[in-house]
């Protein structure tokens, strides 16, 4: 397709800070179309997240400064969107819980007037917004209104086609940026490293909420000791509280893997995570979170040449084939981490698994694949 240079397009959704993973989402699709590989588009951000973070309760959430500022935010935004008047708008931030949605109806989608807007679900339990009472019939109003909705994968999309018609059904999965894409020399030195060292060093990297299954991780890392396996883990994410952090440090000395894993809490430096996924063997996400859509921490692992473990939550059964890039496992599942840890750390397999992971990034997952895709979404507006 023939780059859609400088025109124009208005991304309306929550950038970083705070830093998770539709945050970061947000602003890599922004950043993707104004790239080569998106389109060279002119695109405008329209902040529309509350200044704080999203792991408080819901009396926090419900607090005067956030009431506040959503109360001020629709005239803001209408505002700012009449400097873009030919812009259309992509919403990455549309809600499916009963709360999101009506902020959503009472202080975003008033702003949008007659312009065409595209939703851009990034979770994985957006079918909620129809099927629930409180939101049903708004819900479809509020397609109706929409010129189309883009889910991360193909069976998220599926979960809502009674209620989304097809032809505004449309997929197009996550991307992440050039500063956390290895290059191909840097993914085949790291891969030399790696085949030379004894042992598997095993990286959970997500906002540490415990259905996402750091203890599942940990757990299997003592499977392995137990089995005569030497393995180490590190452990990457923000903790909700300081006392859930003080219980897995707890963990991890009766378990008595002090010796054997790191725990570096928040890092938002991405050349250093770009450097731990280099140099772990293998990525494991054995998440059960609820909302799970698809995770940019699994497509980071995939551009490194790193195999991963994980569940069939959510949309991650589109990102890899089992027993190729990865393996799948049972949520809850210690066991099953340790065992399929263990399996794709022998050599000949590791090998195997680490050309295919790239790989499947390359095809499905790449800025120029992904940015072919919006452009694609963009050119029906």
């Amino acid at each position: 397709m023939t780059p859609a240079t400088d025109r124009p397009v208005a991304v309306v959704g929550r950038f970083p800070p705070p830093i998770d993973g539709q945050a970061i989402a947000t602003e890599r699709l922004a950043a993707l179309l104004t790239s080569p590989e998106g389109g060279s588009f002119d695109v405008s951000r329209h902040d529309v997240g509350p200044p704080d973070t999203h792991f408080g309760a819901l009396s926090e959430r419900l607090g005067v400064g956030r009431v506040l500022h959503f109360l001020r935010r629709p005239r803001a935004l209408r505002r700012e969107l009449r400097a873009h008047p030919e812009a259309p708008i992509l919403w990455p931030s549309i809600s499916p819980s009963a709360l999101g949605h009506a902020r959503d109806l009472l202080t975003v989608v008033p702003a949008f007037g007659r312009r065409p807007v595209v939703g851009v679900v990034h979770r994985g339990d957006f079918d909620q917004l129809f099927r629930s009472p409180a939101t049903a019939a708004t819900g479809r109003a509020l397609v109706r209104r929409l010129r189309g909705i883009v889910f991360l994968s193909e069976s998220l999309a599926d979960r809502c086609a009674p209620f989304v018609p097809d032809a505004k059904r449309w997929v197009v999965p996550n991307t992440i940026d050039a500063i956390a894409t290895p290059s191909p020399h840097e993914v085949a030195a790291a891969r030399d490293r790696r085949r030379s060292r004894a042992g598997v060093r095993v990286l959970f990297l997500s906002n540490m909420i415990p259905s996402k299954g750091y203890d599942d991780v940990l757990d299997a890392l003592a499977a392995l000791r137990d089995r005569g396996v030497e393995a180490h883990g590190t452990f990457v994410g923000r903790w909700p509280s300081d006392r859930e952090e003080t219980a897995f440090h707890q963990r991890i000395d009766a378990l008595g893997l002090g010796d054997r894993v790191g725990v570096l809490g928040g890092v938002s430096d991405r050349e250093r995570l770009r450097a731990l996924l280099l140099d772990a063997d293998v990525f494991a996400l054995p998440t059960a979170y609820p909302i799970e859509a698809q995770p940019l921490t699994v497509i980071e692992a995939l551009a490194a040449g790193t195999p991963v473990v994980v569940t069939r939550q959510g949309g991650l059964p589109e990102m890899i084939t089992d027993g190729v890039e990865g393996r799948f496992v049972p949520a809850h599942s210690p066991d099953a981490v340790a065992e399929a840890v263990e399996a794709l750390a022998a050599a000949d397999r590791w090998a195997t698994a680490s050309v295919a992971a790239r790989a499947r990034f390359e095809a499905a997952f790449s800025p120029e694949a992904v940015g072919a895709r919006w452009q694609d979404v963009l050119a029906r507006l």
